[in-house]
């Protein structure tokens, strides 16, 4: 059993709950936090997963993100929403974890990926996602996260979900999607897909762009949408060029 876990987002968490502000002086305030504080959060709850699983620390795959690379050369406009600052010590302690075994971190591709890589690379063996990002629904399998219920993701439920986010995007990220759809039509319409039939499906999604978006390149644009939604597999990355195997659509 491997526990893989989406360590940016937990060390992003661990920062963000020990910042405090300190008044300096009259009207002079500035953000504080203690590494130490932030590292015991980190690894806490790593250990409350390791102890409900019955695991140990070399049975954990902490995976970071280098930066989103691929997915800008594809849009530049990705992730460009997200311009804030880092918490104060996210990047000292990044550092440091990365040291740690079995932690990870590849040239142009984000965390995300690297556990969907992992996820389906150990297909044969139990693995446990944590993650508190929506997008690793894509990923079958048993997912956990903090202040959450576990839950477990069908190969059905995958599916379509990633069909669901070629078609409503994430503007949280800057993939528009389709014009008009949003994530509760997108969902609508893939309910009914019939997963046997996986061209079929694909040209449903490139119908919708056409009639409910009215866009002029209905599969251009949806083939882009698809590749930024879609979380990388195992096959889809080469750890020594780093480059990455774009998606394509089923053909018949």
């Amino acid at each position: 059993m491997t526990l893989i876990l989406d360590a940016d987002m937990l060390l992003f968490r661990a920062c963000s709950s020990t910042e405090v502000e300190v008044e300096l002086s009259d009207d002079v305030w500035t953000r504080h936090s203690e590494l130490p504080d932030a590292r015991r959060y980190y690894w806490d709850t790593v250990d409350r997963w390791l102890d409900e699983y019955e695991l140990e620390r070399h049975q954990v795959l902490h995976c970071f993100t280098e930066r989103s690379a691929f997915r800008r050369e594809l849009a530049p406009t990705y992730k460009m929403n997200r311009k804030g600052p880092k918490p104060i010590g996210f990047k000292a302690l990044k550092n440091e974890l990365l040291q740690e075994e079995g932690s990870y971190m590849f040239h142009r591709i984000e965390a995300d990926d690297l556990i969907g890589i992992f996820a389906t690379m150990l297909s044969d063996q139990q693995v446990i996602i944590a993650s508190g990002d929506k997008d690793l629904n894509q990923i079958p399998g048993h997912h956990v996260w903090i202040d959450k219920e576990d839950w477990g993701v069908t190969d059905e439920e995958a599916e379509r979900f990633r069909y669901q986010q070629a078609i409503s995007g994430d503007t949280t990220d800057g993939i528009p999607g389709c014009k008009s759809v949003g994530t509760t039509g997108a969902e609508r319409i893939v309910e009914s897909f019939d997963l046997a039939d996986p061209v079929g499906c694909w040209e449903k999604v490139v119908s919708t762009y056409r009639s409910k978006g009215k866009d002029p390149t209905p599969r251009e644009t949806a083939l882009l949408q698809a590749r930024l939604t879609r979380i990388l597999r195992h096959g889809e990355y080469n750890f020594k060029t780093h480059e990455v195997k774009l998606w394509n659509p089923p053909t018949a």
